[in-house]
């Protein structure tokens, strides 16, 4: 599958998860599943599902359009950046 499949794809997904966030339909069950009530367990099920598509969305959908194309300076050497002065200690003297 081609990567701007996988986006529309992970895209529609996310559109499916921000719809079923809010479960009108267990408001009112007081069931216990696994001793938690009805809508924790639903909402562990939707963090894991929420994680695991945004973590897809970060593969294959991020950042939008694709990564940029490096700029020709990219192989010249860069000068490193020196510590901060202080280093955040008090001087005593």
């Amino acid at each position: 599958m081609t990567r701007r499949r996988w986006a529309t794809l992970l895209y529609a997904a996310l559109a499916a998860l921000y719809l079923l966030h809010n479960d009108l339909w267990l408001w009112n069950d007081s069931r216990l599943w696994l001793g938690l009530p009805a809508g924790l367990i639903y909402h562990i099920g939707f963090c894991i599902a929420a994680s695991a598509v945004l973590g897809l969305m970060v593969v294959y959908a991020w950042p939008p359009g694709g990564l940029p194309a490096a700029p020709a300076e990219a192989g010249r050497a860069t000068l490193p950046v020196p510590p901060p002065r202080g280093g955040g200690e008090r001087e005593h003297g």
